[in-house]
């Protein structure tokens, strides 16, 4: 019973966002007025198509049509991504609140929760979770096309810092060994991250390797540094859950 209450949950959100009236009016402006109303937008958050511009009768009244119009409220997926999750903390049983925001073309969704390290769990295990899950769920009720990112108590802006960290390092030590690391598997955001941070590198390049969750960068030493190359190997950079590298 409670998988299905949460199911309809889910669909009256998609549902609610999705809704489509017909109005008729004296006019086409009293048309578009009544039906923004009914909808409870404004004119910038509909969709408006004229049905019939309507006919003014004989002395104003007599045979006239009116005017209809069909008003289809605007796809909002910010609006529901930021209800669907709210939703799910709610049957997690978590007190917390939901708010959304839009960099380099992603979609941030921030979540304010006294119960942060219960959402962020081990390792970020439950917080990767439910943003697998919620990518996943847009992407079919919504054609949702921008990367969801989940975010809580500044948690992913502590793990970029931690990544690029990461990045300077294993430039170093292939600087230092002569030889190709490899990190371990990340998400595309956080090999992306990796990429940006060292694009510009005048000694080490990176590509990525690897399908799916076993996707991993590789960082190099870019060609004609071959004459940096070192015998003496150093261990590798260990600190946090990206940090071990395979020599």
């Amino acid at each position: 019973m409670k998988s299905n209450t949460r199911r309809i949950t889910m669909a009256n959100i998609v549902e609610q966002q999705e809704k489509t009236i017909e109005q008729q009016g004296k006019t086409m402006d009293e048309a578009i007025e009544e039906g923004l109303k009914k909808l409870g937008v404004s004119k910038e958050k509909a969709k408006i198509e004229i049905i019939c511009e309507g006919k003014k009768g004989l002395f104003g009244f007599i045979g006239g049509v009116p005017a209809k119009v069909k008003l289809t409220l605007i796809h909002d997926s910010g609006e529901i991504a930021v209800q669907v999750l709210n939703e799910i903390i709610k049957l997690m049983n978590i007190k917390g609140s939901v708010n959304s925001r839009e960099t380099d073309g992603k979609l941030i969704l921030d979540i304010v929760s006294g119960d942060a390290h219960f959402l962020i769990g081990k390792n970020g295990q439950t917080i990767d979770a439910l943003q697998y899950l919620i990518n996943i769920m847009m992407k079919k009720s919504c054609r949702q096309e921008k990367e969801i990112i989940l975010d809580i108590a500044q948690y992913r802006t502590k793990m970029d810092d931690n990544i690029i960290q990461l990045a300077v390092k294993a430039a170093a030590h292939v600087i230092n060994t002569g030889k190709d690391v490899v990190l371990d598997p990340m998400n595309s955001h956080e090999r992306q991250l990796i990429h940006v941070t060292l694009q510009n590198h005048r000694r080490v390049s990176t590509k990525s390797i690897g399908d799916g969750e076993s996707r991993k960068v590789v960082i190099f030493l870019k060609q004609g540094n071959n004459g940096d190359r070192k015998e003496k190997s150093s261990p590798p950079h260990k600190g946090n859950r990206h940090a071990t590298v395979r020599m």
